[in-house]
């Protein structure tokens, strides 16, 4: 519900700066706007955290074959 009363004076704030006579939402129009926004930013952090996990994975295998290497290394001499 705030996320709804906090688009709302956004709106209108941006509308009254434009001269535009301000005309309230309905609360299915927030709703979609609130819904919208709210799935393209979780899309994006998704996205976000795949990344980071994909390179924390990348950066762990690197590590194990690094000191596998040194162990071998070590065997050997």
């Amino acid at each position: 519900m705030k996320k709804g009363i906090i688009l709302t004076f956004a709106v209108a704030a941006i509308l009254a700066g434009c001269g535009e006579k301000f005309t309230p939402l309905s609360q299915e129009q927030i709703n979609a706007q609130v819904d919208s926004l709210v799935t393209a930013q979780s899309e994006a952090k998704l996205t976000e955290l795949r990344a980071a996990c994909e390179s924390g994975l990348e950066a762990q295998v690197n590590a194990k074959v690094e000191a596998l290497k040194g162990a071998e290394v070590a065997e050997v001499k």
